[in-house]
């Protein structure tokens, strides 16, 4: 049976003033899919977030959620949603099970459903434990942890998360892509704006984000076709050292960490020429581009002359 697109957006745009915030935003995302929403701060995810978790109105475009038109009846396109905004917004004074319990009476769980609902998310986050610690207690981590499960307790078919894991330890970032894991096999559509690359290759389609506008989407594999140049790599100690030596022919240079990319022309076999040139001191090779490479690449393409 086909999965159903439980999302469908189309040319959402939002301005404040002569800040054009979001400009023609699209988005399908089916039962079961988690689609991020990836780019630098000011790229417009929150906005859209907000916009998708019917939080704020677009200046234009139409929104659909779980076949609910999210911007007549937002009401009841809600009845869908799950959201999670960057800022931890539960209530300090109150403990995990309050939390939890406060939520589910928002969302109109029924009460012989909250406690086994209540144990499982509370069990999956690896918060059992600390169930009756107040909520203004709680590491950064654990906090995320818990507005997930309230986000979650009434078991959303959309699920909307801001960036959930800024400052996040990886511990519990890896519990917390756990529960995703979990909802998304049982159906859930998850939206996951992060400026974190390597979370967004988790994601089964990824959108890349820059001054408004969606550049790209699609899966990773279709997004590692588009750069119309070869990534060349280079490892060693010294790398950094070598920059200047390398002439500007070759293309944009980048770090990365311990190593450098060009992003040289494509079919120059510039590859092998660099190794003679720096007498084969280095590691050099031609990689399949990564999503900072991709990014990267879209966002300067302009300055690539070869």
């Amino acid at each position: 049976m086909p999965k159903s697109e439980l999302i469908i957006s189309e040319n959402l745009s939002k301005s404040f003033g002569d800040n054009h915030a979001l400009v023609d935003f699209s988005l399908s995302v089916k039962q079961g899919e988690i689609s991020g929403i990836v780019g630098p701060d000011g790229a417009g995810k929150t906005t859209a977030m907000r916009i998708l978790s019917t939080v704020s109105l677009p200046d234009s475009g139409t929104l659909f959620i779980n076949g609910v038109n999210a911007l007549t009846d937002y009401r009841g396109a809600r009845k869908s949603i799950g959201y999670m905004s960057q800022k931890f917004g539960l209530y300090i004074d109150m403990s995990v099970e309050e939390n939890i319990n406060f939520f589910a009476d928002l969302q109109g769980v029924p009460k012989s459903e909250i406690d086994d609902r209540k144990k499982m998310l509370l069990t999956a986050s690896g918060m059992y434990q600390f169930r009756s610690r107040l909520a203004g207690r709680l590491s950064g981590g654990m906090k995320q942890k818990l507005a997930l499960c309230c986000a979650l307790i009434h078991e959303p078919k959309v699920l909307i998360l801001d960036e959930p894991t800024n400052g996040v330890d990886p511990v519990s970032r890896r519990e917390f892509w756990q529960i995703l894991n979990r909802f998304a096999s049982d159906g859930t559509a998850i939206v996951y704006a992060t400026s974190y690359l390597d979370e967004a290759e988790r994601c089964n389609t990824i959108n890349l984000m820059n001054k408004g506008c969606v550049i790209a989407g699609g899966h990773l594999e279709y997004l590692q076709s588009l750069p119309e140049i070869d990534v060349i790599e280079i490892k060693g100690e010294t790398v950094r050292n070598i920059i200047d030596m390398i002439p500007a022919k070759y293309g944009q240079i980048w770090s990365f960490g311990s190593a450098l990319h060009i992003h040289a022309p494509k079919g120059r076999n510039y590859a092998e020429s660099l190794k003679t040139l720096l007498n084969n001191n280095y590691e050099i090779s031609v990689i399949y581009p990564s999503l900072e490479d991709i990014f990267t690449y879209l966002t300067y393409k302009g300055d690539i002359n070869g």
